[in-house]
């Protein structure tokens, strides 16, 4: 049974899918959510919010913001999680470690095999060193 999820989430569509499926989990399983986001230094994304407006946003509190905006709506026990620069990959194995989490939930790029292998995808380098299921939604 899972007790508690870490989802990672960047204000992309794949990670607000992740974090639906993430939702979708703990609600069968009765778990709690720890929602993590990895703040680059200065790198404006577009964040997609929960009405289905598109605007520019600095990842980082904004992006953790549209979540609790999202999560107001579920009956989900959240915590949230802001690490800034560094490793991505790296910040997300630790959470998962420190949270005490059952499994990772992330959203794809849609990268192919050999093209992730090339970029060394996030996913990818979560999904062979983690000590838990990875959940990869595309």
């Amino acid at each position: 049974m899972l007790k508690r999820v870490l989802v990672a989430i960047d204000g992309s569509d794949h990670s607000w899918r992740a974090l639906e499926y993430a939702c979708a989990l703990v609600k069968l399983s009765g778990g709690d959510l720890v929602i993590i986001t990895v703040a680059p230094k200065n790198k404006p994304v577009p964040v997609l919010f929960a009405d289905g407006d598109c605007m520019t946003a600095q990842i980082g509190d904004e992006v953790l913001d549209a979540a609790r905006s999202v999560m107001r709506k579920q009956n989900i026990n959240c915590s949230y999680l802001l690490e800034r620069g560094g490793n991505i990959a790296e910040h997300i194995l630790q959470a998962e470690k420190t949270e005490d989490c059952d499994a990772i939930v992330l959203g794809s790029r849609g990268f192919g095999m050999l093209e992730g292998l090339f970029k060394n995808s996030i996913s990818q380098v979560v999904v062979e060193s983690a000590d838990v299921p990875v959940i990869i939604v595309k």
